[in-house]
């Protein structure tokens, strides 16, 4: 089998010194090298610069040390995308604690569990978010303080009242707080959807979320047919969501290691894209799920190559419309593959052609197997299997699930990081994603756990019990999954329009099933077991409630 990486870009790790693998050094030490440069911009705002952001994530840290936030303790971020995100994330490691980011979808008792989980007493949220907040109130017993980032859209109770303002902490002083840091220390809580179980808080130490960084400058680098200290000439962009490891560790961190530029908007915008691309001066974006498509089939316009991107990292690629969308864009597409538990773990290798519909070969640092589920044995070239993860380079996979030893050890069994994802790999070590093996769903680029959809929905009154399941609501390569529960009444059969609003009340919007489908019983198997395959095999049958042909919405 052909190495999995090249020699000529897999030796960059074994060339630094991993002590310095720490955000809160780098950010230090960009604003003592070039403090004037600008750093970040949001939306219609001024750009910040490194100088400035390094001085906002110390009054942070020196504000949370003031108020008894300790070192490795954890923090609760929830914030929208915003200028404040950065300096309260970077604040709080350079505090020596750990951020917890929480969706901003959430509400009731998944807000609940992502705060309770980690033990955090301090939670930064933004006050357009404070009524759900005040919802939870009684459920979230360790929380001690409550730091509100203001907005244009406030909603719940008045934060003057009983909370304490971003403002006020930001009167503590610049200074460096002169806390040590460790490549070895935690750095982020992310939260990912569990599929037997609650949702998980899945630990990054330092090192892990640097290197996650750091490749992707290699890999993009390389592409280009550039150095990487060339890159700080380069404008990271997103429309992502910041509480996403994407948006930080493969947009934000990248651009503060090499000394460049990051601009953020607020949401994605398929008509709007490339006018906020070109206003922002971007280089470089990260694309994911149907994102390209929606680029792809938007009206042919004079912006397709008015912009300056260049480079686009693309998980998944559009694989039938790869080298058109180069074409009509102007682009370089780099696909690859990977988990918030293990960041990018392959990518396609830059020395090497594209291979359409294969996400590429281990990135540097990695390796990645195939073998057969349940013994972990290896399978033959091309033969599915799930798809395992282990490390060359120590610290840069997940440390481990917080509060949950057992679910750690279930996924790290044989001692490496198991992904429940199915796939296949080439006798050239390239490997195609296939399918899932775990029972989730993935929609609109969120990974939905069909368990906790089924929980909320089952505590309906008119819902004796139900299954939720992914279907293709449109033929083709770009269709993504929609959600779709099938119910069994307890009596008679729940209105779905006011079934959907009930949802929507107590659960993320994208979690709020499009599709609704009354039967009499579920299929199962002898031992209980709701055959869910069965179901997706039938998929959306005569009869099913479409949310969006009836025309109900979904608020955010």
């Amino acid at each position: 089998m052909t190495d999995p990486a090249s020699a000529e870009w897999s030796t960059w790790y074994a060339e630094e010194d991993p002590s310095t693998w720490v955000l809160a050094e780098i950010l230090r030490d960009r604003a003592a090298a070039h403090g004037d440069r600008p750093y970040l911009r949001y939306g219609d705002g001024a750009w910040v610069t490194y100088s400035e952001m390094n001085a906002r994530a110390n009054r942070v840290a020196n504000g949370l040390i003031a108020r008894g936030v300790s070192p490795s303790e954890s923090v609760s971020v929830m914030l929208p995308n915003c200028e404040e995100f950065l300096q309260c994330w970077y604040g709080i490691l350079k505090a020596g604690a750990v951020m917890s980011s929480i969706n901003t979808a959430y509400k009731g008792d998944f807000l609940s569990w992502t705060i309770n989980l980690v033990q955090a007493r301090t939670l930064f949220i933004s006050d357009a978010f404070l009524d759900r907040l005040h919802f939870i109130a009684d459920e979230v017993p360790l929380l001690e303080r409550v730091i509100v980032v203001p907005s244009e859209s406030p909603a719940g109770p008045d934060p003057s009242v009983a909370f304490e303002s971003l403002v006020a902490l930001m009167d503590a002083p610049a200074d460096e707080p002169g806390v040590d840091y460790a490549w070895t220390d935690d750095a982020r809580i992310m939260f990912t959807s569990g599929t037997t179980g609650r949702s998980k808080g899945v630990i990054k130490q330092n090192a892990a979320d640097y290197f996650s960084a750091r490749g992707s400058l290699e890999y993009m680098s390389k592409r280009r047919g550039i150095t990487v200290d060339e890159m700080h000439a380069e404008t990271w962009f997103s429309c992502l969501p910041l509480f996403h490891s994407n948006a930080q560790v493969l947009t934000a961190y990248p651009a503060l290691i090499a000394g460049g530029r990051v601009a953020f908007v607020e949401r994605f915008s398929g008509t709007r894209f490339w006018e906020q691309a070109i206003d922002m001066g971007a280089t470089m974006f990260n694309g994911i799920g149907a994102m390209l498509y929606f680029l792809w089939n938007q009206p042919p316009s004079d912006l397709d190559r008015a912009h300056s991107v260049h480079s686009v990292l693309a998980a998944p690629a559009p694989r039938d419309i790869y080298f058109e969308f180069e074409e009509r864009f102007g682009v370089q597409l780099t696909e690859g593959y990977g988990l918030t538990e293990t960041g990018v773990c392959t990518v396609m290798d830059p020395s090497q052609p594209v291979r359409l519909g294969s996400c590429g070969r281990a990135n540097p640092g990695y390796e990645v197997t195939i073998v057969e589920p349940g013994t972990d044995r290896p399978v033959p070239p091309d033969t599915p299997g799930e798809i395992v993860v282990d490390m060359k380079v120590p610290n840069i996979v997940m440390r481990a699930y917080y509060g949950m030893p057992e679910k750690t050890a279930e996924d790290f069994r044989n001692l490496k990081l198991h992904t429940g994802d199915l796939g296949r790999m080439d006798a050239d070590g390239y490997v195609y994603f296939m399918d899932r093996v775990k029972d989730y769903i993935r929609r609109r680029g969120e990974n939905v756990s069909s368990m906790e959809v089924e929980r909320q929905i089952t505590a309906h009154p008119d819902v004796a019990e139900c299954a939720v399941i992914g279907v293709k609501a449109d033929e083709g390569a770009s269709s993504e999954d929609e959600i779709m529960v099938v119910l069994v009444a307890e009596g008679d059969a729940p209105d779905p329009t006011a079934l959907t609003h009930w949802m929507a009340e107590r659960m993320p919007y994208f979690m709020v099933p499009r599709y609704i489908r009354v039967v009499d019983a579920l299929p199962k198997t002898p031992t209980a077991r709701v055959r869910k395959t069965e179901l997706r095999d039938e998929g959306i049958a005569p009869g099913t409630w479409d949310r969006d042909a009836a025309g109900v919405e979904v608020r955010r």
